[in-house]
């Protein structure tokens, strides 16, 4: 519980101690994993209605369950490779990481995105939305410092160097998401014209 508070008060020395610390990468991975399935499972089960985003549709618990297991699998597979480039990257600009160590510091950086949880407050009023996106906004703001203090201290590195890692890290992560949903989107529209779907 120390090393959660100490990500969250973006405190270097415990982002130092967690890349250090082999026994970590399990601990990192369950709060991807919690984090990922919170996450899907309230995007899935709180949904606006694309006619009128200001109106919310009735939860749907099997679409709730399906976001969560996708997001799951979709996160550990980012958590991967987010990690392997953001070591390659850092080795590139002479930091001494490796990808478990990425692994370990990008991992319980996701403890931020708990607060996802706050969606539910929707239910009880949608006019708390707003204060619930300035919350959101405030985390994500949070979450990207967290990742550069643990890249600078996986790294052993600048904080000027941690940036341009992570900017160059999101470049990459970006085009492979853009190549595999071309690809995804390419086989779906093949298996659609040999089946005769439209």
């Amino acid at each position: 519980m120390s090393r959660i508070m100490g990500v969250l008060a973006l405190n270097a020395s415990t982002y130092r101690e967690i890349a250090d610390d082999p026994n970590a990468t399990q601990p990192a991975g369950l709060i991807v994993v919690i984090a990922a399935l919170v996450g899907g499972f309230i995007s899935g089960f709180v949904r606006t209605d694309p006619s009128n985003p200001q109106q919310l549709l009735s939860p749907n618990i099997v679409n709730a369950i399906v976001a969560a297991l996708v997001t799951v699998i979709f996160a550990l597979l980012a958590w991967f490779v987010t990690a392997w480039i953001l070591a390659f990257v850092a080795r590139w600009f002479g930091g001494k990481t490796n990808t478990k160590e990425m692994l370990r510091v990008t991992g319980y950086v996701e403890i931020f995105a708990f607060v996802s949880v706050l969606t539910l407050i929707a239910f009880i009023s949608p006019t708390l939305l707003c204060l619930v996106g300035f919350i959101g906004l405030a985390a994500a703001i949070l979450r990207l410092i967290g990742y550069i203090v643990g890249i600078r201290e996986a790294a052993e590195f600048s904080t000027g160097n941690a940036i341009i890692t992570a900017i160059i890290a999101v470049i990459v992560n970006f085009m492979i998401y853009l190549a595999a949903t071309f690809v995804i989107a390419s086989a779906i529209g093949l298996v659609a014209g040999m089946t005769g779907g439209s």
